[in-house]
């Protein structure tokens, strides 16, 4: 018997999945495990910068065989790429790049070298397990059939998208560095949602844009791609580098083959070049414009004025090139405050949960939780368990693993962080549309790509995608206006 749909306990994210891979399962498990006792045994800087090349090369590898030969998408995978590129790249990227003499990086920033060492091979240690339970025991996410709808209810979601993104600007619920909030300051309903619907939204237009066929339809997804790239440009650098790689993930689930003619490849990637170099230069023209009056930052219009100001005097080009530069040479260094902390867990009692504990009641809204402690810090906890001195540092899980559990907790945070985010979906999967469960999916990836994303980062994004998932549920069944495809 021939039957037109698939039986009802077919899985909605598809069925035909790859295979778990030995590479990732055993060879990068025990290249990341050997490479990080010995950098803890070696204990200096140049074990800390071995493990650091050895962190970029297999995530860099990792990334690649990801993106471009399109392989299979585990969340274990995206946390371990994660982690060994911001931790790892960003560390041989500062050793590399920032000018201090004749003196070792460890001796320039007033840190230990065994410090660095350690923290290092614990960012090899967390990885491991995510490369070789991941690979052995979570289901590839989408199988090779999974599409993400092409059809009237996308385009009108693109409007409508488009539109809020538009208002968002306009209302200042979006803003310069995607929002208005301070620290100590709680995010109305319209702005958290906005500004976490925003980036995986764009992938989405943008995916469509490249996969739409029909003119109309072309002209119209290409203008609302040409508004939120724009758009994109003023909320932040890390926001558009993600978010490029979630496009390319994106294209993939509409049908786009990326595995096509050289020219293909080198115009799509030479755009997304292009994209980034204009799009981080007016980012940093923008930061620039805010410093003119620091106790009173300007709005975004403000700051955009003064920026054209540069252009007019052509200044412009130059002021951004060397903010960039220098931003580049020390931001990218991310490994200190982990380090320390977790060198401080090894001799002093950790928090025990405190952190985590924290971490969830910021992410519980106002009005479920109306005496949660908006001041909460991850750095002012760590300070007084450890002896610290950090007033703001580079947050991840790896962090508040460290901070709760020492050693143990980099090893177990984010296999629970991938088991509930997974979870998550796996159950979003069972009543939501295709639609919606496209950009849940895609809004997951966008936020388990970034390192410095604290805990309360993830638990905050699980709780917008269950409001957008009822948000998209009613959406689904409103009217669709049509597009033609001429």
């Amino acid at each position: 018997m021939q039957f037109d749909s698939p039986p009802l306990s077919a899985r909605k994210l598809g069925e035909d999945v790859a295979a778990p891979r030995m590479l990732y399962s055993v060879y990068f498990t025990a290249i990341l495990t050997v490479t990080a006792l010995g950098a803890w045994i070696v204990g200096n800087e140049l074990a800390m910068v071995a493990a650091a090349v050895v962190a970029s090369v297999i995530a860099l590898y990792m990334l690649w065989d990801w993106l471009v030969r399109e392989g299979p998408t585990r969340l274990s995978t995206l946390l371990a790429i994660a982690l060994l590129l911001g931790y790892g790249l960003g560390a041989v990227n500062t050793w590399l790049t920032l000018p201090r003499g004749s003196l070792t990086l460890s001796e320039f920033i007033g840190a230990d070298e065994g410090v660095l060492a350690r923290g290092m091979a614990g960012v090899l240690l967390s990885a491991a397990p995510l490369c070789f339970l991941g690979e052995l025991y979570e289901r590839p996410l989408f199988g090779r059939e999974y599409r993400i709808p092409l059809n009237q209810q996308t385009y009108s979601l693109i409007f409508l998208g488009t539109v809020a993104i538009i208002i968002g600007f306009f209302t200042h619920s979006l803003g310069f560095a995607g929002t208005a909030n301070t620290y100590g300051q709680e995010l109305g309903v319209a702005a958290a949602l906005l500004s976490w619907f925003f980036p995986p939204f764009t992938a989405l237009t943008v995916a469509v844009f490249l996969a739409t066929q029909g003119r109309f339809a072309k002209v119209f997804t290409g203008i609302c791609t040409l508004i939120l790239c724009i758009c994109l440009m003023a909320v932040g650098r890390r926001n558009m580098v993600y978010t490029a790689m979630t496009i390319l993930f994106a294209l993939r689930l509409t049908g786009y083959r990326l595995k096509g003619t050289f020219f293909k490849k080198v115009l799509l990637f030479g755009t997304l070049g292009l994209f980034l170099a204009v799009g981080v230069t007016v980012f940093m023209l923008l930061r620039l414009a805010g410093y003119q009056n620091p106790k009173n930052p300007p709005s975004l219009v403000q700051r955009i004025q003064i920026a054209f100001t540069w252009v007019s005097d052509g200044s412009a080009l130059d002021r951004a090139t060397q903010a960039n530069q220098a931003n580049v040479q020390r931001r990218t260094f991310v490994l200190g405050f982990f380090a320390d902390v977790l060198e401080g867990s090894t001799t002093r009692t950790p928090a025990l949960g405190q952190d985590v504990e924290g971490y969830i009641s910021m992410a519980i809204p106002r009005v479920l939780n109306p005496n949660k402690d908006l001041t909460f810090g991850e750095e002012s906890l760590a300070d007084g368990l450890f002896g610290l001195s950090y007033v703001d540092a580079a947050n991840s899980i790896l962090t508040n693993g460290a901070t709760d559990f020492g050693i143990l907790g980099i090893l177990l945070y984010p296999l629970i962080l991938v088991f509930i985010m997974r979870a998550a979906i796996e159950t979003f999967a069972v009543f939501l549309p295709s639609l919606p469960l496209s950009i849940v999916v895609l809004a997951t990836v966008f936020t388990l790509l970034q390192t410095e994303n604290a805990t309360d980062g993830y638990l905050i994004a699980l709780r917008n995608e269950l409001i957008f998932a009822v948000i998209l549920i009613v959406f689904s069944y409103l009217p669709q206006f049509r597009l033609r495809a001429t």
